[in-house]
Parts: C-alpha cells; sequence; structure tokens
C-alpha cells in the first residue's frame, strides 16, 4: 500500500512543481514590490497569485479523477491494475494520494501568505499592526458568535463534500472503463452519471435530515452529516472497487 501510494504521489509530483513555481514567483514578486516601494509589481502579483488560486482549487480538486483516467486508457498506466496487488488497495491508494495533495497544496499556501504578511510587516514597520489584526479577528469571532471549533468543522464539511465528488467521479471514469466501455458515447454518459450521483447523494440528504440532523455544541457539528456521508463515501468506493474487479478487463 505504501508503494503504491507514493507511486500515485510521483504522478502528481509535476502539477505541485507547477504550483510551487507559480506561489514563488508571486510571492517574490510582491515582496520586491513592497521592499522596493514598487506598489504596481506587488498589486499584480497578489492579483495573479489570487487569480491563480481560483484554478488551482479547482484542479487540484478533481487530478485524482484525472488521473485515474489516464490509468484506464493509456497502456503504460494501464499497466498499474496487472499487479500483484487488490483492487481495493489500488483505489485506497488513488485515494489517499488526493487527500495529502490537497494538504500539501494547502500547506504550500498557508507558507505563502506567511511570507506575504511577514514581507507586509516588515514595509510598514508596524509589528503592533498584527497583533491589532490577530485582536480584531478574535473580537469578530466572539461577538459574531463564530469559534474556532465551528471554523473546523465548517472546514470538515468542505472535505466530507470533496470526498463525495472524488468518490462519484472514481465511480463515473470506471463505469466508462467497464460497463459503457461499447456505448458510443461512454465519456459523456460517465459524466452524467457523475452529475446524477451528486445531485442524488444531495437530494436524498435534503429528504432525510429532518430525521438524523441535529447539532451538538456551538460548534454546530453534525453527527447525522458525518455519519451519512461516511456511508455514501464507503458506499460508492464499494462500487467503484466492484466494477473495477469483476468488470475491468486487463
Amino acid at each position: 500500500m505504501v508503494k503504491l501510494l507514493k507511486y500515485e504521489m510521483r504522478k502528481q509530483q509535476t502539477s505541485r512543481m507547477v504550483i510551487g513555481t507559480i506561489l514563488l514567483v508571486c510571492v517574490l514578486g510582491f515582496a520586491l514590490g513592497m521592499l522596493l516601494g514598487r506598489e504596481k509589481l506587488a498589486a499584480v502579483s497578489l492579483a495573479v497569485l489570487m487569480v491563480a488560486t481560483f484554478f488551482v482549487v479547482f484542479y487540484v480538486g478533481i487530478e485524482s479523477i484525472l488521473v485515474l483516467n489516464r490509468d484506464l486508457k493509456t497502456k503504460q498506466s494501464y499497466m498499474l491494475w496487472m499487479v500483484p496487488k487488490s483492487i481495493w488497495e489500488i483505489l485506497g491508494s488513488k485515494f489517499l494520494a488526493a487527500i495529502l495533495q490537497m494538504l500539501i497544496v494547502f500547506v504550500m499556501y498557508v507558507a505563502a501568505g506567511i511570507i506575504c504578511v511577514l514581507v507586509t510587516l516588515q514595509y510598514t514597520g508596524h509589528l503592533s499592526d498584527l497583533f491589532k489584526m490577530i485582536r480584531q479577528v478574535g473580537e469578530f469571532y466572539i461577538d459574531g458568535g463564530i469559534s474556532i471549533p465551528s471554523v473546523i468543522w465548517g472546514f470538515a464539511e468542505i472535505f466530507l463534500g470533496w470526498t463525495e465528488v472524488i468518490m462519484a467521479g472514481f465511480v463515473g471514469v470506471i463505469l466508462s472503463r467497464t460497463l459503457l466501455l461499447n456505448a458510443k458515447y461512454s465519456g459523456f454518459l460517465a459524466v452524467v452519471v457523475f452529475f446524477a450521483i451528486i445531485i442524488a447523494v444531495e437530494k436524498i440528504y435534503d429528504l432525510i435530515c429532518p430525521a438524523i440532523c441535529f447539532n451538538i455544541g456551538a460548534s454546530g457539528f453534525n453527527p447525522g452529516f458525518v455519519l451519512y456521508y461516511l456511508i455514501v463515501g464507503f458506499i460508492l468506493f464499494g462500487v467503484s472497487g466492484w466494477m473495477a474487479e469483476k468488470k475491468l478487463s486487463v
């Protein structure tokens, strides 16, 4: 499993290098602009960073689906499915690689943000501004009823939703290479299945939410939400594994 995970991470190494290069160029441009008094350069660098963030988040979110699709279409990547490992280990390593990729990119952005803040402080020369900002943010959280646990829960909801998208994407891709392999519009049908799964999952949740949803504490933690999306994730993963194990021809 560890070897498979390392192999999957190497497949996404190029995208990490590209993202890291973009971040480095933007941060250097911002730093030079601030330290040399070139405000236009700093503003342009920051604007490029913000625009790039949208595309980076979108691409990293679906990259694992694109990698799986490539693994089932190209002959060299197709050899992965012939190694003496179970289908479940292969799919599991792909999913874990998707999680690690997101975490690595997140850390890269956090590091870039910290550098930009430190450069700004160096430029303004007022370290007290940072503490003032932190205090204001804390007061905003308290006055607005927002707490650290609620923020953590918000990120957890996003992660669970993203997990559903990845699992639905796995089902769609494997479906296009197995049951729909000889269909005239297999790719289009797989996309339709993908969106149909996403819509169905959300509709079912809306229907059963009154029965399973309840919040615990001020954070808004909803165990029913967690349980539902975990079950959905396991079902979608099971469907992907079953199709790959029973229907995938290698």
